[in-house]
């Protein structure tokens, strides 16, 4: 475990799945690489992609040794991308950065300072939107911080890109589910919390949710809807769902 002067208490790697971002995906593992103290692996997952991310990816491996490529033969979706990056890391704590996303400059010592890591399993911060070339929104968490099963019954309200998560607890749950191309954010933060996992919010904005080129999952209506549904019927959410409730920025 990483030892030092400042408030960081916990050793972290990060997972980045890739999917045709080859435009991006060096500002993700940049801003990541940036970070004081820096993850002990960057573990970047292409995801069956056809246009050149693969090759990006096998260069940012081969020009610094914390950033480790993996190259799946054929597109599986995040959920298992994601699963797929979680089994090379050993670290503590695990952060799921989506590869159009970036972490702002001291958003590992933010979310991983000793007051919320020590007793928490799951870390959330604040993400301010950006869209294209336009100026980052105002930051938002849609999380108050308070109860967290009423939160995640109101829809996403977590994403990747600015929370950590406990190792232990990843695997506690099984990590994402593959059958969600969507809200599968949503639905594994929902099983964290059936698990027993401990949530903190801090009021610190540690990452930008970019809109950039290429297709999302997330503009598909119809199948966010169902994916909804499955989520919002989880037991854990029994009493507190509302027929209203929409992910927020789900992972696409």
């Amino acid at each position: 475990m990483l030892q030092s002067a400042d408030p960081f208490v916990a050793s972290y790697d990060v997972v980045i799945p890739c999917h045709n971002r080859a435009h991006v995906v060096a500002d993700a593992v940049a801003s990541v690489l940036a970070q004081v103290p820096a993850p002990e692996r960057v573990i970047v997952v292409d995801d069956g992609s056809s246009d050149d991310s693969a090759a990006v990816i096998r260069a940012l491996a081969a020009s610094d040794p914390r950033v480790v490529a993996m190259i799946l033969p054929r597109n599986v979706g995040a959920s298992q991308a994601r699963n797929s990056g979680v089994s090379l890391a050993t670290a503590d704590w695990i952060a799921f950065l989506d590869s159009d996303d970036v972490w702002l400059p001291g958003a590992a010592r933010a979310l991983l300072g000793s007051v919320p890591s020590a007793a928490h399993d799951i870390v959330v911060g604040y993400f301010a939107r950006v869209e294209g070339d336009a100026d980052p929104t105002d930051p938002e968490c849609g999380w108050d911080g308070d109860c967290i099963r009423a939160g995640l019954a109101s829809g996403g309200v977590i994403g990747p890109s600015w929370s950590v998560v406990r190792r232990a607890m990843v695997e506690r749950v099984g990590g994402f589910d593959p059958s969600f191309h969507n809200c599968n954010d949503w639905d594994f933060y929902t099983r964290a919390g059936a698990a027993g996992a401990r949530f903190a919010r801090i009021d610190a904005c540690v990452a930008q949710y970019r809109t950039v080129a290429g297709s999302r999952l997330v503009n598909d209506t119809a199948i966010g809807e169902r994916n909804a549904r499955r989520v919002l019927a989880h037991p854990y959410l029994a009493g507190f769902a509302s027929v209203e409730a929409e992910p927020v920025a789900a992972a696409g």
